[in-house]
């Protein structure tokens, strides 16, 4: 693995994201973005439930055999997922990567350092605050790259993850391309996707999901399961507003 270019309050930069790049990355947003991801991902008692649930459910299905593995969420955010498979795996290696430091930060504070986090909602429409209490997994690590450039050694990993990742990528390509790298031989990638690209380009290059899975064979992976009927509604206020994401879902296996 390569060695981090600097900490930052724990959290290791394995690429130099620079302050201009901070102020450009929404992500870093801290009322708007972390704030938000933090009731979205870790504070189920709002909402009832989790709203990301199929998130999850899919990936119970194909993850089975992963006590002893090693997993990497690309895109982790406030490390649900991963979090999760850490905590249910507690001899897999688990590691979350994001470009967005703060989400980074309040997924460490949260799912490594067993911080007690209090949200906030009430400007949506919520009573509140309530307050989540955090896990010290000892399995799980966070780190700041981007998906095109991993810190990991080729073929290293057993299982790669991510959920509404591919369609922000600036090169979607790449980053499948670089997943397909780091993992070991018939290792799994499982990604869950809305296709809601920004660019024209990637509307034509991945949609529908045929392309998406021409390029994921040209790129060495079969395809194992699909699902392309996945509906996933994103709460936005008290009042019961969401937004419905009509995601698909993929199985891959480097062959």
């Amino acid at each position: 693995m390569k060695e981090p270019l600097r900490y930052r309050n724990g959290i290791p930069f394995f690429f130099d994201k620079s302050e201009q790049d901070f102020k450009k990355d929404i992500y870093e947003r801290y009322d708007e973005m972390v704030v938000r991801q933090t009731a979205l991902h870790l504070a189920d008692e709002i909402w009832g439930n989790y709203p990301m649930q199929h998130v999850l459910d899919f990936g119970e299905e194909h993850c089975q055999n992963y006590r002893d593995g090693s997993i990497l969420e690309v895109g982790s955010g406030v490390g649900r997922w991963i979090g999760s498979l850490a905590k249910r795996f507690p001899g897999a290696k688990c590691w979350g990567i994001d470009y967005s430091y703060q989400m980074l930060k309040r997924a460490n504070e949260f799912w490594v350092e067993g911080k007690s986090i209090e949200v906030d909602l009430r400007s949506k429409g919520f009573p509140g605050p309530i307050k989540i209490n955090g896990y010290q997994l000892r399995n799980l690590q966070f780190g700041l790259s981007k998906a095109t450039d991993l810190p990991f050694e080729n073929e290293t990993q057993d299982l790669v993850l991510n959920s509404f990742l591919l369609d922000r990528l600036e090169n979607p390509l790449e980053g499948l391309k670089e997943m397909f790298r780091i993992l070991k031989p018939k290792g799994k990638l499982m990604l869950i996707t809305p296709l809601n690209f920004n660019k024209y380009e990637h509307w034509l290059d991945f949609y529908p999901p045929g392309k998406l899975y021409e390029k994921l064979n040209e790129i060495g992976f079969e395809i194992l399961d699909s699902r392309e009927d996945m509906v996933i509604r994103e709460p936005l206020d008290g009042r019961g507003n969401a937004v419905a994401w009509k995601c698909l879902g993929v199985l891959g296996s480097k062959n």
